[in-house]
């Protein structure tokens, strides 16, 4: 008797049963390379002129490749012109972000370190987006409590230091355009957050914002399996 499926068991494409045809021996590189092709994601380095970190490789940082296309769909179809960035690193992100807007858009960007800012803004300068972005160096907080209230953005991106993820959150709804959209990346922390107890601060604070999330009912919310976990989230 075969054993009854359950929802959790079709969550994830590399699952037995959305697997079963695949014949191959690298399932995951030929669906990521099948979803660029069709959806025309190139890879950043060919789609951007891009200066890296020496201590990090985007690949380790940065946002993947589809995920950036799914912000960029989500921009697009919401008609946001106002972003805000929490955590740009060397700015991949933050050029997606620019290349969806339309052309009066802006990209509101804060990133803590100095090392990484400077390679931002080169790399905008780089990719001619500088005029659409606006980077602001320090303590995202600090920022935050600086930015007008009379110009509201349309999307929050928050990926900053995951311990204060619930403070991001919190501390960026007044910002936000009465139909905005905030989106917190890697919300699932490498399984952390799903730990009966995450091990992990990093892991402890995303899991703390997914638990404000659970009890509140004045936002439309949901949790998306891509990547490492990607949360929306609207006022009701």
């Amino acid at each position: 008797m075969t054993e009854q499926l359950r929802f959790w068991d079709k969550l994830l494409p590399d699952q037995p049963d959305h697997r079963k045809l695949y014949r191959g021996d690298a399932y995951m590189a030929d669906l990521f390379r099948l979803i660029c092709r069709s959806s025309g994601i190139a890879d950043p380095s060919e789609e951007f002129r891009l200066e890296q970190s020496a201590r990090f490789t985007v690949e380790e940082m940065a946002s993947n490749p589809v995920a950036m296309r799914f912000m960029q769909f989500l921009i697009r179809v919401s008609g946001a012109a106002r972003v805000l960035e929490i955590g740009t690193f060397v700015g991949l992100s933050t050029m997606y972000f620019a290349k969806a807007l339309p052309p009066h858009g802006e990209v509101v960007t804060i990133e803590k370190f100095d090392e990484f800012a400077a390679i931002a803004e080169r790399n905008f300068a780089l990719n001619g987006l500088a005029d659409r972005i606006r980077l602001c160096r320090g303590d995202a907080f600090e920022i935050i409590d600086a930015l007008p209230r009379e110009a509201p953005f349309d999307l929050v991106f928050v990926d900053g230091n995951k311990e204060r993820y619930d403070e991001y959150v919190v501390k960026t709804q007044p910002l936000l355009a009465p139909s905005g959209i905030i989106v917190v990346d890697d919300c699932f922390f490498h399984g952390d957050v799903v730990n009966p107890t995450p091990q992990d601060a990093k892991g402890r604070g995303a899991r703390a914002f997914m638990d404000d999330a659970a009890a509140s009912g004045e936002w439309l919310r949901v949790a998306l399996p891509i990547s490492n976990g990607i949360f929306l989230m609207t006022r009701a």
